[in-house]
């Protein structure tokens, strides 16, 4: 960002100031170009250090019952697992671009790389409904096996996240609408840490895509 930051919240400032608003930390964030809050970082290592936990867990489960890793993992179905990640994948570089855009006041596009931001959101969870239910209907439940039992919480604890994140698009790009060319601090704010946590549910997918349809 530089040394410039975004208007004071009043929605008739259309300039952007210098950078003096703010906690002495908080000036400096925007300096280094750092996104968003403190608050939001601090949320986000918390939550992707319980999920290196569960990382952690399953290759160690993997490790006392190689069999039935392998089992599981041959029933997991490769071209859903890519589909969900391209999903994820292209909704990440739509928020991102997002978020460029609204820097740059063309609130209008950003507008309209939230909503494909939301439909490849969607999308994913709506893979996962199907994927789930071919895993029920063939009778693999959290009761089968450790493979599946992890498969179902980990998956199941990040389309929680997924299903969060989409609310937060939806508020962000309401927040868009709010915009008069450019945004208050608080607007940029909220927008980049809604972007933040997209990211971060975007990696914590990538890591189970890895662990569970990836490795033998």
């Amino acid at each position: 960002m530089g040394d410039t930051t975004f208007a004071p919240d009043s929605p008739n400032t259309t300039q952007p100031i210098a950078g003096r608003n703010g906690t002495p930390l908080e000036r400096r964030m925007l300096k280094r170009g750092v996104p968003g809050e403190v608050g939001i970082w601090a949320f986000i290592l918390t939550d992707m250090s319980v999920f290196a936990i569960y990382y952690i867990v399953v290759a160690l489960s993997r490790s006392r019952q190689p069999e039935v890793f392998l089992h599981g993992r041959h029933l997991m179905s490769l071209p859903t697992g890519l589909l969900n990640t391209f999903f994820m994948l292209t909704a990440s570089l739509f928020v991102a671009l997002a978020v460029q855009y609204i820097r740059q006041g063309r609130n209008g596009t950003s507008q309209v790389l939230l909503v494909g931001a939301g439909l490849c959101g969607t999308g994913f969870v709506i893979t996962k409904y199907f994927e789930w239910g071919a895993k029920l209907a063939a009778g693999y439940t959290p009761l089968s096996d450790n493979f599946f039992q992890l498969y179902f919480m980990l998956t199941g604890i990040h389309l929680l996240h997924v299903l969060v994140a989409l609310v937060v698009l939806a508020y962000m790009s309401r927040k868009v609408t709010h915009i008069r060319q450019v945004p208050a601090a608080s607007q940029m704010r909220f927008i980049e840490n809604g972007a933040s946590y997209w990211h971060m549910v975007d990696l914590i997918w990538l890591g189970l895509f890895a662990l569970l349809y990836l490795a033998s």
